[in-house]
């Protein structure tokens, strides 16, 4: 699974899931990733931090990068 957080208008900031191709392939950035997103969802910016703390933290349980 890859994550990538957009920032959007309306202090909204878009969270695309996809699938991660290559396990070196960032698990949460705002790269887009190269395989296919299969879910959007929109969130508060102001709680993208909380977002990305979690995802930071599976990526390093997973052993996979995290990009910004």
């Amino acid at each position: 699974m890859t994550v990538r957080a957009e920032a959007h208008r309306g202090g909204l900031t878009r969270l695309y899931f996809g699938i991660a191709e290559d396990l070196g392939e960032p698990s949460y950035g705002s790269v887009p990733g190269v395989g296919p997103v299969f879910f959007r969802h929109e969130i508060p910016t102001a709680d993208e931090p909380l977002c990305r703390a979690f995802f930071t933290e599976l990526a390093h349980l997973a052993d996979r990068p995290i990009a910004f």
